[in-house]
């Protein structure tokens, strides 16, 4: 079973994709936080088999347990240089917050991304920057 949190509004008809294997639908009395999510949702419904990703993100649902998100750190310097590498991978239940510091000769930004092309393809374009 997987289950999927509805954080933007109660699952109701027309609020979910609508497929064969669905297995169960809960709403909440009010929004709760979900620790499986780390974040609020309004109930939750459970399908026999994985939502294609852009087919979950359409209908604004979180699958429950952990993904696997990727660290870009970017130093831009002073001088206009600008150096951007992957240098970490974590499993979380939610998307770590992006962070920025500002030093005498550097600004570094570090920005968490859902995959590791979505991650390879910023450090590409800072590359050109």
């Amino acid at each position: 079973m997987i289950k999927y949190y509805s954080t933007q509004r109660p699952v109701m008809p027309g609020g979910f994709p609508k497929k064969a294997a669905v297995e169960k639908i809960e709403n909440f009395d009010t929004k709760v936080f979900c620790e499986e999510i780390g974040q609020e949702a309004w109930g939750f419904i459970e399908y026999r088999e994985p939502l294609a990703k852009e087919e979950a993100d359409a209908y604004e649902l979180v699958s429950a347990g952990l993904k696997t998100f990727w660290c870009v750190t970017m130093a831009v310097y002073d001088t206009g240089r600008v150096v951007a590498s992957i240098t970490g991978k974590i499993e979380a239940a939610s998307k770590p917050e992006n962070d920025s510091r500002f030093t005498f000769r550097k600004d570094i930004y570090k920005d968490w991304f859902e995959s590791q092309e979505e991650a390879e393809n910023f450090v590409e374009e800072a590359k050109k920057a």
